[in-house]
């Protein structure tokens, strides 16, 4: 009989222990990203999600960048030796 619950995760690596982050602009998923992993950059922080209001007062999460293509450049980082760690940034101006 398989396991129930939920899927296992892979185990979290930690944070190296020198940070070398880069900014990626609005929605970019690119070969540019791929670059700075190349060069050195070991933490990629996406942007940018928001936090903003739905009719009816509920809070909602939109925006951001592909996440296929998020999930697409990871994995091509990770076969390629470059193991990086990701984050996305949350903006909220119009957040409840």
């Amino acid at each position: 009989m398989p396991p129930r619950g939920p899927p296992r995760r892979p185990p979290r690596r930690p944070l190296p222990s020198v940070i070398s982050a880069g900014y990626a602009n609005w929605g970019e998923c690119d070969g540019k990203v791929e670059l700075a992993a190349r060069t050195g950059v070991n933490v990629i922080i996406w942007f940018a999600i928001e936090l903003t209001v739905a009719p009816g007062g509920k809070p909602v999460v939109s925006g951001g960048p592909n996440l296929t293509c998020v999930a697409d450049t990871a994995a091509r980082l990770e076969a390629g030796g470059l193991p990086t760690h990701h984050f996305i940034s949350v903006g909220g101006g119009g957040a409840p």
